[in-house]
């Protein structure tokens, strides 16, 4: 069974923050709470992705969804464990969108066990004690959906870890937060595709330098006008436009998933675990009772 750290532990906050020197246990985890997540600090030992991966060490099959050219589960390679491998595209046509981009390594380009536009995940038999995703999560069209299509992947006690940009600290800087009615209507929708408000969000209000460029929201103007028709074009020639569907923080991100749980959209043994790792957070969930 796989064991990940506790979100909290105070001599590791402490010791991380100056300005916490001082406080006692008890104020170090109110502090966490009220303050310390919800600002992006780091309650926890762990200073990376890698960091927290290790924690999968003990797991006998493991399966990562969209790792491209960047795998993350290689490191952890090794006998006993199997790795898999799911994504939208075949190896073959993962490699050829590699070299076309001087940033990518085809080379780097794990083989594909999974094409999941060619039958999805109903195709997957084998159950998993982990399935992993990075920056995937806020492409999907269907959050609830594909939540529940992960539950259905792992084992017993098995967990769905995942990273997420924060929002605060990408290029959706200026974009209106995900909420609720957001994620709840995408389900109801069974909605397949980014609808037409993200792919406009993306092109339209996005920003490259998220650290110092202004709100474009604050200097619309006809140039905006014509992206806006842009979006629209692309929106109907093309059955589907990968942008962010979702835009989350930590702390949006948890209200979220109890809201979900409150619901019966997730089961109600569904326990979560979040971690604050510089521009993005990530997310250990758990859909059978914990120990």
């Amino acid at each position: 069974m796989l064991s990940f750290p506790p979100e909290f532990d105070a001599a590791a906050y402490r010791s991380s923050y100056a300005d916490l020197a001082g406080l006692r246990r008890s104020e170090l985890k109110q502090h966490w709470r009220q303050e310390g997540r919800r600002g992006r600090r780091n309650a926890t030992a762990l200073e990376s992705r890698d960091d927290l991966l290790r924690y999968l060490q003990p797991a006998g099959h493991l399966l990562e969804i969209g790792p491209f050219d960047n795998p993350s589960l290689e490191p952890l390679r090794g006998p006993g464990l199997q790795i898999d491998y799911a994504d939208y595209l075949s190896r073959a046509k993962l490699v050829e969108r590699a070299r076309l981009r001087p940033e990518r390594n085809p080379e780097a380009v794990p083989p594909i066990r999974y094409v999941l536009s060619e039958g999805g995940y109903d195709q997957i038999q084998q159950r998993y004690d982990a399935v992993v995703s990075h920056h995937c999560l806020e492409h999907q069209p269907d959050l609830i959906g594909h939540l529940l299509q992960v539950a259905g992947l792992l084992k017993p006690a098995g967990v769905y870890l995942f990273t997420l940009p924060d929002q605060r600290r990408c290029f959706d800087r200026y974009l209106p937060p995900s909420g609720l009615i957001d994620v709840v209507t995408a389900h109801l929708e069974r909605r397949s595709r980014p609808p037409l408000q993200a792919l406009v969000e993306h092109k339209c209000f996005t920003v490259t330098d998220w650290l110092q460029a202004p709100n474009p929201l604050d200097g619309v103007g006809l140039p905006t006008r014509a992206l806006l028709e842009a979006a629209l074009e692309e929106y109907q020639a093309h059955p589907y436009v990968d942008v962010h569907c979702w835009k989350f923080t930590n702390e949006r991100f948890r209200r979220l998933v109890r809201q979900l749980v409150a619901l019966a959209y997730l089961p109600a043994t569904t326990s979560l675990r979040t971690y604050n790792l510089g521009n993005d957070f990530a997310a250990v969930l758990g859909f059978t009772p914990e120990p």
